[in-house]
């Protein structure tokens, strides 16, 4: 038999492996994305392990954890074996599952120690930080330090395609509401403090990489997060003001001192004013196409590329796309109502989280505020958004999503402790 020691240490161990492997993924997530995906799916295993080894399985009967089980039963039961390409669907849907485990294991786990919140927070940051100097290493001299890349009317920064301000933004609003909650837990604020005196350059980089959608759903965060410390009350609500007088002030000057961004800014109105006529609006319209002929099944995940040519074809979309650009058109498209439904159970629960830990008031509401930021970025339903199902944009969402879920998690926890 494992005495009680051995069984101690064995489990801090593999505690330790996975939290290092949580701190690598958005380094690995710049420079190797295959990596990236073998980290997360080590994070996983080593989860599934220790609930084996300790009999441990409460989090699979945890609500949001227990529909995302069923989700991913509906993907692989009823929804891939009926979809137009099964070995694509089947491919995407069977693999699904390690961002539930995933998810499970950050939320119920890692971040469940504050020491392993630390280590995350300061891990995060750095890499943030050494992706927000190359990108304004390249925005001045006119390519990337680290990844070689010339900028060519978008910022990249390290990355090989111009993410990174959608990157900065989902990884950066993650990582300073996760600190904030830690300031809140244990009362040590130089973590926090340290993220908030970084997070202006990383919000400089996210306006000046020519994003749209990153720059808007930045915009909508920095808000959210604005009416958390406005709820906080007393000299709060004058710090709110302040900040958002700069943002504005800072937008503006950027506009006028940046023909590039007002070019991107005036494109972003063009193709809002004429949003049916544009590559966007004709990818929505088919994807309800796809929703409207498969209703309950979807065309199967993944499969949206594969069917859009015999459209494209007929005149029916002038171009196509591997998805339509947005998250719940492409789970209606590929999953049906089976799928979606429960996935809109999922998001419902994680806004009820947010909204309820509001109530807690007093600095608690300032962790609410900058949670809805973060699931913002990754959630909002009118974005213009990358797959929700491929390796690198599911990567970053998961990761982003499953930290602040454990911030409101670790805030919530003081606040019974305090009661």
């Amino acid at each position: 038999m494992i005495s009680a020691q051995s069984s101690s240490v064995f489990d801090r161990r593999m505690h330790i492996a996975a939290t290092f492997l949580l701190c690598t993924i958005p380094a690995f997530l710049l420079f190797a994305r295959g990596v990236a995906d073998g980290a997360l799916v080590l994070i996983g295993l080593l989860f599934l392990v220790r609930s084996a080894v300790y009999r441990d399985w409460y989090w699979v009967r945890e609500v949001d954890i227990a529909i995302l089980l069923m989700i991913w039963l509906i993907l692989n039961l009823l929804v891939s074996p009926f979809a137009e390409f099964t070995g694509k669907s089947f491919g995407r849907s069977a693999s699904w599952i390690r961002f539930v485990i995933f998810y499970a294991a950050v939320t119920r786990w890692i971040l469940a120690d504050e020491k392993a919140v630390r280590w995350v927070c300061k891990a995060f940051m750095i890499t943030a930080a050494v992706a927000v100097a190359d990108a304004f290493y390249q925005f001045f001299v006119g390519y990337s330090l680290l990844g070689g890349q010339l900028m060519t009317g978008r910022l990249t920064g390290p990355l090989d395609r111009p993410n990174i301000g959608i990157y900065l933004a989902k990884t950066g609003f993650a990582t300073i509401t996760l600190a904030c909650a830690l300031c809140i837990s244990t009362s040590k604020q130089n973590i926090f403090r340290i993220s908030l005196a970084t997070f202006p350059f990383l919000l400089a980089i996210i306006f000046l990489s020519g994003e749209r959608t990153a720059s808007v759903l930045t915009l909508l965060a920095v808000g959210s997060g604005l009416i958390g410390l406005f709820f906080v009350g007393g000299k709060s609500r004058h710090a709110a003001a302040a900040i958002a007088a700069l943002v504005v002030g800072g937008i503006g000057a950027l506009l006028i001192l940046s023909d590039r961004i007002l070019a991107r800014v005036m494109a972003l109105g063009n193709v809002v004013s004429d949003y049916s006529n544009s590559i966007y609006g004709e990818l929505t319209s088919l994807g309800w196409r796809l929703f409207a002929e498969h209703p309950i099944t979807g065309t199967g995940m993944g499969n949206f590329g594969l069917v859009c040519p015999s459209y494209e074809a007929q005149g029916l979309i002038s171009e196509c796309h591997p998805h339509p650009h947005n998250f719940y058109v492409e789970w209606l498209s590929d999953t049906g109502l089976l799928g979606t439904l429960p996935w809109l159970a999922f998001v419902g629960i994680l806004v009820w989280a947010g909204l309820r830990h509001f109530r807690n008031g007093d600095r608690q509401s300032l962790v609410a505020g900058l949670y809805f930021g973060t699931l913002v970025l990754s959630l909002f339903p009118l974005a213009a958004t990358q797959s929700a199902f491929s390796n690198w944009p599911a990567i970053v969402a998961w990761n982003s999503i499953a930290v602040a879920v454990a911030a409101l998690r670790l805030s919530e926890k003081h606040q019974i402790k305090s009661m």
